[in-house]
């Protein structure tokens, strides 16, 4: 009997020790569960900062590039600013020189207004003066006709002043811009023998560029006319896109009858003009900009039938004009 109870009293700590152990095992696991919940949320809030440093250097590499293109665009403003301070500088002039022919005009008017008053005054006067003395009234009728007449061709003049204003002053603009052309292009072809500048044209020896009797361009002539291009390029960029400019190409020949390839010299000095042209165009010339026109011998540069006279017509003229 009391083995019997001595072996029930052993057996009865084991559920005491299960309980334990069932309860340190639950524990450990909400310790796992706890460290795992732990380890995602954390994974989640590094990706997450990452995300956020990514967009950071995005937005930060788009403001670089903003930077550098507002930079460029100040550049340009300047560039442009200065531009237009030339351009009004160049108005200034053009309306000051509109105000002094203005006045000018004006006082030719006043002039007119006196002459017309003195008449009237002798015609006041014409009761009163001996009659071998007096001015007819035929001559004064004249007389004042005249003035009326002057007076009215005055008055056209300022009209037409105020007309072509717009005209005179793209025409200003071009001279400057030939003047400019042909100073640089004096300098970037150095050598100038069989070249020279007559007035508002730059001239060309026809034996600096073509063989006699050829329309094909040769080596050294094809050199001149690069340098002219790139010249030409180079002052072209400051013209403003609203001045209509040409650079014409006239083709001239002596007075030798030409006995091959062409039936005058008029269709030589067309088709040399053409050849340029073509030329000119290869280099990157815009055509709307290009004009080739040929004369023959019938504009010579010097009278004459010498072969120094022959030589000095035989050319290719360059002018820097408005359409």
């Amino acid at each position: 009997m009391f083995r019997t109870r001595k072996t029930r009293n052993s057996f009865d700590i084991w559920p005491a020790y299960v309980d334990i152990l069932a309860t340190v095992l639950m524990v450990l696991i909400f310790v796992l569960m706890t460290f795992v919940l732990s380890q995602i949320y954390l994974s989640d809030s590094i990706v997450g900062k990452d995300s956020v440093i990514e967009s950071l250097n995005t937005k930060l590499t788009s403001l670089d590039q903003n930077l550098d293109l507002e930079k460029k665009r100040l550049k340009d403003a300047h560039i442009k600013l200065k531009k237009m301070e030339d351009d009004l500088s160049l108005e200034l002039d053009i309306s000051q020189k509109l105000s002094e022919d203005k006045k000018d005009l004006k006082n030719k008017l006043e002039n007119m207004f006196n002459e017309l008053k003195k008449v009237s005054d002798l015609l006041d006067e014409e009761a009163t003066v001996n009659k071998k003395d007096k001015i007819t009234i035929s001559d004064l009728n004249k007389g004042i006709e005249k003035l009326a007449q002057e007076l009215e061709a005055i008055k056209q003049q300022n009209i037409k002043l105020e007309e072509e204003n717009g005209t005179h002053k793209e025409l200003t603009r071009v001279h400057a811009y030939r003047s400019e052309f042909f100073t640089k292009l004096k300098l970037a072809i150095g050598d100038m023998d069989n070249m020279q500048v007559v007035g508002d044209r730059f001239i060309f020896q026809s034996e600096l560029l073509f063989a006699p009797g050829s329309t094909d361009l040769g080596d050294v002539g094809q050199g001149k006319l690069e340098k002219l291009s790139n010249t030409l390029k180079e002052i072209t960029k400051k013209i403003p896109k609203n001045i209509n400019w040409v650079l014409r190409v006239d083709g001239h020949t002596d007075n030798v009858p030409i006995r091959h390839a062409f039936a005058s010299n008029w269709e030589l000095s067309a088709a040399r003009a053409i050849s340029v042209v073509k030329f000119l165009m290869k280099q990157g010339i815009n055509p709307k900009n290009l004009v080739a026109a040929g004369f023959g011998q019938f504009q010579p540069l010097i009278k004459g039938s010498n072969e120094k006279a022959r030589s000095k017509n035989r050319r290719i003229e360059f002018k820097l004009d408005q359409r």
